[in-house]
Parts: structure tokens; C-alpha cells; sequence
């Protein structure tokens, strides 16, 4: 019976969660609890919310956060460095420049954080523009293309180029590689190489290797993904 009882209490939190309302999510909970991990996880699952919610719901969520987080200046820095790991990362499932976008808009208008912590969020809300899925892409092409962007001083990056090149599902691609970063240029075959300053200046040299598709008609087919 007591078994039966967690498992109930288990179904009702998950479906509390499930139907909670984005908007009313930061409603009388504490910012940051004493198991900082706590606070995390909360911020985690809002953005599993935000990202499923309507739009005009989810950025009035991220208002009433700000909101809150102007209270604490430890804690406008703990979640603005947590939600560039939600909403931007592109390891994230709730990745999103909308959001993003939205919140790093609060943190420019708050002006709590200092220009020089402010901007790397600015910069990335740049770069989370490029290249979204259906998008015109950032690499005119004018048939299907698999653009990679790596780090030339990056072992793993020059991996990436074998890797991607041998793959079937783009062997009737165009394969470009975009690069970053100092070093020489690879001459791994079957790729046509950009070294160019303005288009790598369009990508976050962190993320790399990271590759996206291109349609023939210039659109972007599948946005960014990690290649290794």
C-alpha cells in the first residue's frame, strides 16, 4: 500500500507539472534554495515548459522572472548564466532564440549586469539568428548543402570533416566547410574550404564542430546540430 501511495504521489507531481501554468511558474517559490541544485532543476523544467508554451505566455513567464531576479543581484547572475544553458546551448532540447532572445533583451534593459559580463550574452543573441530552420541561410548555395563550421586548431573539428564526408545520407550534397579559428587550413578531400573572417564571425566559435543543411533553394533545412 505504501508503495501504491508513492507511486500515486509520483503520477499527481508529473501531471502538476504537466498542466502547471509558464506564467504563474516563479509565483511564491524561492529564487535560489539552500540545495542549490534544487533552484536548477526548477529552471530546467520551466524552460521544458516555456519552449511547449504559447508565445505571449512563455515571454510574460520570462518577465515575471526578471521581475523577481531584480530583488537579488546573486541570483540575476546565477539564472542568466542557467537559462544561456537552457535556451541557447545548443546541447539544449529547449534551445530557442526566441526566448533566448527575449531573455537576454530583459538583461540588457535591466542593466544590472555590467557591459563587460553583458556582453557575451548579446553576441550569442546575435548568433542564435543565423541560420534557423526555415531561414534564408548565412552561406548563399543554390543546391542542397552540408555546411560544417569548425575550428581549424581543433583535433575533433578536423574528425568531424571524415566523419560527416563519409555519411550517406549527404553524399549527394554539396560539402562546405566554413572555418574558424588560426591554424592551416585542412585538405581533407571532398570539401570546399571558406576562410573567410566575416562569414566565421557569424558563428559561435565555441559550439564547433557544428553543421546544418542547406535546401537547394537556400533555405535552411535542419538547423545546428553537433557534429561528433
Amino acid at each position: 500500500m505504501r508503495l501504491l501511495g508513492i507511486v500515486l504521489l509520483t503520477l499527481a507531481l508529473l501531471t502538476g507539472c504537466k498542466n502547471a501554468s509558464v506564467r504563474s511558474y516563479w509565483d511564491d517559490v524561492p529564487l535560489l534554495e539552500d540545495d542549490i541544485r534544487v533552484s536548477e532543476d526548477r529552471l530546467a523544467q520551466f524552460a521544458e515548459l516555456a519552449v511547449k508554451a504559447p508565445q505571449a505566455d512563455a515571454m510574460a513567464a520570462i518577465d515575471a522572472l526578471f521581475d523577481r531576479l531584480q530583488e537579488d543581484d546573486v541570483a540575476y547572475y546565477v539564472y542568466c548564466d542557467w537559462m544561456d544553458g537552457a535556451f541557447y546551448s545548443i546541447l539544449s532540447p529547449c534551445r530557442s532564440a526566441m526566448l533566448y532572445s527575449k531573455a537576454v533583451d530583459r538583461m540588457v534593459s535591466d542593466g544590472i549586469l555590467p557591459s563587460s559580463y553583458l556582453d557575451q550574452y548579446v553576441q550569442k543573441r546575435e548568433w542564435i539568428q543565423y541560420n534557423q530552420k526555415g531561414a534564408i541561410s548565412t552561406i548563399p548555395v543554390h543546391e542542397r548543402s552540408l555546411i560544417l563550421v569548425l575550428d581549424v586548431g581543433c583535433p575533433s573539428c578536423r574528425e568531424a570533416l571524415t566523419k560527416l564526408a563519409s555519411q550517406t545520407q549527404w553524399a549527394d550534397a554539396r560539402h562546405i566547410a566554413v572555418c574558424c579559428g588560426y591554424g592551416t587550413i585542412p585538405e581533407i578531400p571532398g570539401w570546399e574550404y571558406i576562410a573567410d573572417t566575416h562569414i566565421s564571425a557569424m558563428f559561435d566559435p565555441k559550439m564547433t564542430p557544428l553543421y546544418f543543411v542547406v535546401s537547394a533553394d537556400g533555405t535552411v533545412e535542419t538547423t545546428y546540430a553537433l557534429a561528433l
